[in-house]
């Protein structure tokens, strides 16, 4: 009894919420593009080269929608890709039989953290590092018929992608082919 009555009386040591880890927005692309190049070489299709125009090009519209709150291929004008590949000086052509492909794109919306819980007034966030948010984004593609036709499309050989971490934690991706 005297032990149980000696414990009750110990402080009770307060948990530190785990520290927010810095995600850098290049190194994720790249995370996601080596998954992606992952994926293909699963399936003996050869990998993407990395195109910079391209990332610029995903980059400005991952920031777009991070800055007008939207998540969508087109932006609130009604602009998909192929006018965002014209705008940044960009043609796509590829000739397949008697079909030209003039480019494809991937998007997708992820969070920073998974949960978040207020213990006594102190949010506690569950946070994914950089590898958990690259292999959500392509695990998410990859389960979604359309983007995994893109990803594992043949006549694609190159690609972009680019990310924007919005301030309310958000983390937005676009994925653009040619």
């Amino acid at each position: 009894m005297v032990l149980a009555a000696v414990l009750i009386g110990l402080p009770v040591q307060a948990r530190e919420p785990k520290p927010q880890p810095a995600i850098n927005a290049a190194d994720l692309a790249q995370r996601i593009h080596k998954r992606v190049n992952a994926e293909r070489t699963k399936r003996k299709l050869p990998t993407l080269a990395w195109d910079g125009k391209l990332a610029r090009i995903a980059t400005d519209h991952s920031r777009d929608m991070a800055r007008r709150h939207y998540v969508s291929h087109d932006s609130p004008e009604g602009h998909g890709f192929p006018h965002r590949y014209r705008e940044g000086g960009y043609t796509c052509r590829i000739t397949v039989g008697l079909i030209i492909h003039t480019g494809a794109e991937n998007i997708a919306l992820g969070r920073l953290y998974n949960t978040m819980r207020t213990i006594n007034g102190i949010a506690y966030y569950d946070w994914n590092s950089a590898q958990d948010i690259a292999r959500l984004t392509v695990d998410g593609w990859m389960k979604s018929r359309g983007h995994r036709e893109n990803i594992l499309g043949p006549q694609w050989k190159r690609e972009g992608i680019g990310v924007e971490i919005a301030p309310d934690n958000r983390v937005l991706v676009t994925q653009n082919f040619c």
